[in-house]
């Protein structure tokens, strides 16, 4: 009954957090993409093109709405004071309060699946707080790109998948992840290092090469589409690596760095010796390759480009904190038996 009740709070909790932050993301930062250019796909240039999704859905709102506004023609949003005073706000609101909800609501489905223990999913509440660090308490580009936050559920809703080992499951949300954001396609390698031994080691290869198969027919396809709406628009990734290095000279760069992912990565050390070993390999492999990456192909001084790695820290700190409270109960029960 007390574990119901905490959880009905939490549910609360996890709603007008959600509806907190998507007022602040919108209110706080800046777009470095304009929606009013962003959803017509066709004018969109350069790696940005690819990152379809919610210009896609945009789309598909659109249409309900079209059909919804003839029903009821009266119906119509609240104009408030910007940025909530046209349909496209009220739409990337909407989307961020989603996305953030669905990434609350997976990570504590995750937390659940690593300890039972009551209240353990209130772990996943650090999920929304480590976004506020990468995306709005940033202390040089507070810049946000309409794909973010479906960025961040979508790995996180990836990592729990990968956690649970649900193959079709994993295969199916790839698509819409992908098509939102390349990135998706690190989730691979959680995937197979979270599970591959040497009994299934040639299994492991075959579903995992399934899935970059899947990944390369998803970008063809988007390229195909891209093409036919606009020739030569989308391009390869950009490289930035010479001013990403240029960066690292800036004492600012190194005073923001740290902040990522709200600092959680601080649990994830201390509790790192609880952690298992192959959750501790292939994490730290995961985020060093992250890092590799998006040293060639992002801008390291937007910290939002890690915040996707928050699900996989979860998984750190959930299974260091269930390995220590496990480690303190065995040694509390020794003491009892030895008085």
């Amino acid at each position: 009954m007390r574990d119901a009740r905490n959880r009905r709070i939490l549910d609360v909790l996890c709603v007008f957090l959600s509806a907190h932050f998507a007022i602040a993301y919108l209110t706080l930062t800046r777009p470095m993409v304009d929606f009013g250019t962003y959803k017509n796909i066709d004018q969109l240039r350069g790696p940005f093109a690819f990152r379809l999704l919610p210009a896609l859905i945009w789309k598909w709102v659109v249409i309900v709405a079209a059909l919804v506004h003839r029903c009821l023609p009266r119906l119509h949003l609240p104009q408030l004071n910007a940025p909530f005073d046209s349909n496209e706000d009220w739409f990337l609101f909407f989307l961020t309060f989603a996305a953030l909800l669905g990434t609350l609501s997976i990570a504590r489905r995750l937390a659940r699946e690593i300890d039972k223990t009551e209240g353990f999913e209130w772990l996943a509440v650090g999920m929304a707080y480590a976004a506020y660090f990468d995306t709005i308490l940033v202390l040089n580009r507070n810049l946000f790109y309409p794909y973010d936050l479906a960025a961040l559920f979508f790995f996180t809703t990836l990592s729990y998948l990968a956690y649970r080992e649900r193959a079709l499951a994993f295969a199916l949300v790839l698509v819409p992840a992908m098509v939102n954001k390349e990135t998706a396609a690190m989730a691979i390698f959680l995937y197979f290092g979270l599970h591959v031994r040497r009994s299934n080691l040639v299994k492991m290869l075959a579903i995992c090469t399934a899935f970059g198969l899947e990944v390369i027919a998803i970008r063809l396809g988007q390229s195909f589409y891209l093409n036919s709406l606009c020739p030569g628009c989308a391009s390869p990734p950009e490289h930035h690596l010479l001013l990403n290095l240029k960066q690292m000279a800036n004492p600012l760069f190194w005073a923001a760095l740290p902040g990522v992912l709200g600092f959680a990565w601080v649990a994830a050390l201390v509790f790192w010796r609880y952690v298992p070993l192959r959750t501790r390999r292939t994490v730290a492999g995961l985020s060093a390759g992250w890092f590799v990456v998006m040293m060639v192909t992002g801008i390291i001084r937007e910290i939002r480009i890690f915040s996707e790695l928050s699900g996989p820290l979860l998984i750190v700190v959930a299974q260091g904190l269930s390995g220590w409270l496990a480690q303190k109960k065995t040694e509390n029960d020794v003491g009892l038996f030895a008085s």
